[in-house]
């Protein structure tokens, strides 16, 4: 039977094993960075026994290191912490490139005890190791203050950090992959947005950016959950998407439409469900269902399936209030922009009848909000 002190290093080798086994599954289910780094470094904290730990990343344009996550501040105090490569140790290790291990801050002339005096730390030992891409380029650094139980943090220790900083500079790495997809979609989806909306728009691209953040302040003022309400701003601008395949003649058409005419132009609903209908992604399949049901009423009386009530989809009910304001807001070409106060009235007088009464009063509650964002020149 091994020794007692034996069996004591065989359980701390496994708890470090199933946190860094955790480490990794947390970062490859979390969908936003921030979340993860605070995540990551609760795991980094218990996993070094450590006091502190502080992430931070290089803006190597400005030659700058930004905190992203440090374990004991709130993120306004996180984001007030930057300082030039040029200073304290997590500044050494950018210049170097190497792991630092310093037994007492306050006897190593590479550390800056500005951030003790502004944030009421007391800086003992230090480790910190460079964040490198899989290019080799530092990207960050990985910083714990503060041995617990000990005077400084050792060789094994170093092993950990290295290891753990390789599996964070990773998890940036692929963030900063999926971020750039992401916003090659969404560059994608609005130039396909803004060609709908060009005929029959002057201010195409400021109209699809005030419906789309209309849309996002509603969704949160109801509280929809943070993820559902980027989903909604990002998918309200192809509401009208259907538009593209309506005939200029009635698009642009300055006057009142012929029974007829009325009746093409509600297609569009129709066909940007057809455009969308065998989307895959979660973005655009919602807003094929913001397409089809955007022009539905709250009361049943609306195309093209007359859905009712909580039958519409509750971001279909917030784009409708969303593109009516607009549009009754803002000049047309069949028509001049209402005064402010007419299309606040208009807006409650349709309450149960076009819009659902609950966004009617998020609407109300929101005025100075969204005449902040309907006077913005994006």
């Amino acid at each position: 039977m091994p020794p007692p002190k034996r069996i004591h290093e065989l359980i701390e080798e496994r708890q470090k094993l199933r946190i860094l086994i955790s480490f990794h599954r947390k970062f490859l289910l979390s969908h936003s960075l921030t979340q993860t780094l605070d995540i990551l470094s609760l795991e980094i904290k218990q996993l070094l026994k450590a006091e502190r730990v502080t992430i931070f990343l290089l803006d190597s344009r400005r030659e700058e290191l930004i905190a992203k996550s440090a374990s004991g501040l709130d993120g306004k105090t996180i984001s007030t912490l930057r300082f030039p490569v040029t200073q304290g140790i997590a500044g050494h290790v950018v210049r170097s490139g190497r792991i630092v291990n310093v037994k007492n801050a306050y006897r190593d002339k590479r550390f800056d005890p500005r951030f003790d005096e502004l944030y009421g730390f007391k800086t003992g030992s230090v480790l910190a190791s460079p964040l490198k891409n899989s290019g080799g380029e530092i990207v960050g650094v990985l910083e714990v203050f503060n041995k617990l139980k000990a005077e400084k943090f050792n060789k094994e220790d170093e092993g950990l950090l290295d290891l753990v900083a390789g599996q964070l500079a990773g998890t940036l790495e692929i963030s900063q992959l999926v971020d750039q997809l992401r916003r090659s979609n969404l560059e994608a989806i609005y130039i396909l947005a803004q060609a709908a909306e060009y005929r029959d728009q002057e201010d195409t691209a400021r109209h699809l950016k005030r419906i789309s953040d209309y849309s996002s302040l509603l969704a949160k003022t109801i509280a929809l959950p943070d993820d559902r309400v980027e989903m909604i701003k990002f998918a309200s601008p192809l509401h009208d998407i259907g538009k593209i395949a309506i005939r200029d003649s009635i698009l642009r058409k300055p006057g009142r439409f012929t029974p007829d005419e009325h009746d093409e132009m509600k297609k569009h609903a129709l066909l940007g469900y057809e455009i969308l209908k065998d989307a895959q992604s979660p973005l655009l399949k919602l807003a094929r269902d913001i397409a089809l049901a955007h022009h539905e009423h709250y009361d049943g009386s609306g195309y093209p399936r007359k859905l009712k009530g909580v039958e519409i989809p509750i971001e279909a009910r917030i784009v409708a209030l969303a593109d009516v304001f607009d549009a009754l807001s803002t000049e047309r070409i069949y028509k001049p922009p209402w005064p402010f106060e007419r299309v606040i009235e208009y807006i409650a007088g349709e309450s149960g009848k076009h819009f659902d009464p609950q966004l009617v009063e998020a609407f109300q509650g929101k005025i100075s909000q969204i005449k902040a964002l309907m006077d913005l020149p994006y």
